[in-house]
């Protein structure tokens, strides 16, 4: 009976011993990782459901989980992160798309100049600043997500940050033409293939030389048929009192000749935007943007310019939650050529529910 009572002791001691264990893996667990995700609820209300069609003057409104997020941050080493995003778009759209939208490695060390980023995220071309429900011009017409390899030197200096990149494929020639303000891409299909080789790349320049202001300047490559498709862009950024002032202009500096017409093309895009902060709760913001498709004459269906204004309330703030509602009034005006069936404005409203972690 003893020793049988000595065994209990010990099995006793050794669960207790395994539990210590597994808390202190888990412990160790969570200080090299953290979660943060989110859920955003849209209703959208436009009064023209088909602006490329003049006969079509019907409203629509839709309501949607316009995006569910989680993403984890990975302390792999002192100096080494991973950063993974998973997100689901548009779920009621009867086109789900859940997908990887960023997931990369950091190596970069304290006090130590160079870093490393690599894998797929929105790569530094463009900064895309937004207090409001829909993204900015230029993030809809040169955002490149995509995977790519980044190496960036930062000094210590003015917050000076200096990176190259490169990645693959036709991205930007690719997400402009099929951004809907009246570009189309037209290659001499039978003689060009599209690549999808290592061979486009970014230079970025980032500097913050007084507290509040942050200017960028930025340049893109890649690939086109004959000639490379080559765009510059510039930010600027400003924080005084409870005023934020945002504005970025992207320029095509070479094209590839458009096969129809034998033309290169160099578009530009910018906006310019203002937030304030009435209260802790309380922002309220404007942002008017512009396009320029480089054609002669008025071209029907071509976004010419739009203008929104919206305000964002935090309903509560708690911990690391917080949920926080949206709205926004946006109105875009469309070039009209004679006797096109195009439209030449639509107006949207827009409203969202958002919680984040």
């Amino acid at each position: 009976m003893e020793d049988l009572k000595q065994r209990i002791e010990d099995l006793e001691k050794r669960i207790e011993k395994q539990r210590e264990e597994s808390k202190g893996i888990l412990g160790k667990m969570g200080e090299k990782i953290s979660f943060s995700g989110g859920v955003e609820l849209d209703f959208g209300y436009a009064n023209d459901s088909d602006p490329a069609d003049n006969t079509v003057n019907d409203s629509t409104s839709d309501l949607d989980i316009e995006t569910v997020e989680l993403g984890a941050e990975v302390k792999f080493h002192e100096y080494m992160t991973g950063n993974l995003l998973l997100k689901g778009e548009a779920l009621d759209s009867g086109s789900d798309r859940v997908f990887w939208d960023e997931a990369t490695i950091t190596i970069q060390k304290e006090g130590f100049p160079v870093y490393f980023i690599g894998g797929k995220r929105g790569q530094p071309f463009g900064v895309f600043e937004s207090h409001l429900i829909n993204d900015p011009i230029t993030k809809e017409c040169y955002e490149i997500a995509k995977t790519g390899a980044t190496v960036g030197f930062t000094p210590g200096l003015l917050g000076l940050d200096i990176s190259g990149t490169v990645y693959k494929g036709e991205v930007l020639a690719d997400k402009l033409y099929n951004a809907g303000f009246g570009l189309t891409r037209s290659t001499s299909s039978t003689t060009y293939s599209v690549t999808d080789d290592v061979s486009s790349y970014i230079g970025n320049i980032t500097v913050s030389p007084v507290e509040g202001l942050a200017l960028a300047v930025f340049y893109d490559s890649g690939p086109g048929d004959g000639d490379r498709n080559e765009t510059i862009g510039s930010m600027f950024k400003f924080q005084i009192w409870k005023l934020t002032f945002d504005a970025e202009y992207m320029k095509a500096i070479s094209r590839e000749k458009n096969y129809t017409d034998g033309k290169a093309y160099k578009e530009s895009a910018w906006f310019g935007a203002i937030a304030l902060q009435i209260a802790e709760p309380l922002e309220l913001a404007a942002r008017y943007e512009g396009f320029d498709d480089d054609r002669s004459g008025d071209q029907g269906g071509t976004m010419e310019n739009r203008y929104s204004i919206g305000a964002n309330y935090t309903l509560f703030k708690k911990d690391i939650f917080s949920t926080t509602i949206m709205a926004e009034y946006r109105g875009s005006n469309f070039e009209k050529e004679s006797g096109s069936a195009c439209d030449d404005k639509l107006d949207e409203f827009l409203v969202r529910l958002a919680i984040a972690f």
